[in-house]
């Protein structure tokens, strides 16, 4: 027969486990949570930072008259526009590049869009137009104003998609 008190420290040892666990399944939720957070932030500011180089590199060519590197804007990778670089651009390709992985962007030349393919999807809604259902696409699109001046430069979404990890 087990002594009481050693009954009790079983029971003790159990229950601080289950405690233990459920406190760690709350905590790697949350940091999951963060995780998408951040990534969704990288995004929106990789977006950012090509859509201001864009624009700059624009207004350097409208002041030098070259209207016809501007044309050319809407189908070339924002990348080579912004004359940016990142690690985690992989490149032109046509289509989606083999074996990609997420948290990578690349520019898919065939429908001039650029692509990013995210880790972490358990809160992103309304991506996937295309080959990858997860993806994010971009396309460089150049404005102009009523006189048709050119007016500036951006990154457009092809498709609607909402990203909301709330941590």
């Amino acid at each position: 027969m087990i002594p009481a008190s050693r009954q009790r420290n079983y029971l003790q040892s159990a229950l601080y486990v289950v405690i233990a666990g459920v406190v760690a399944a709350v905590l790697l939720e949350k940091l999951l949570t963060y995780a998408e957070a951040a990534e969704k932030y990288a995004v929106e500011a990789t977006v950012s930072r090509l859509s201001s180089a864009m624009y700059a590199r624009l207004a350097l060519l409208v002041l030098r008259g070259d209207a016809q590197a501007v044309e050319a804007f809407e189908g070339q990778s924002p990348f080579r526009i912004a004359r940016a670089d990142s690690p985690a651009y992989l490149g032109e390709f046509d289509g989606a590049p083999p074996n990609a992985e997420g948290g990578n962007w690349y520019f898919d030349r065939s429908r001039r869009e650029l692509v990013y393919l995210p880790k972490l999807t358990r809160y992103l809604h309304g991506a996937g137009n295309g080959p990858d259902p997860t993806s994010i696409r971009f396309r460089s699109e150049v404005r102009r104003s009523e006189t048709n001046a050119y007016s500036g430069v951006a990154l457009v979404p092809v498709q609607d998609w909402r990203w909301d990890p709330r941590p």
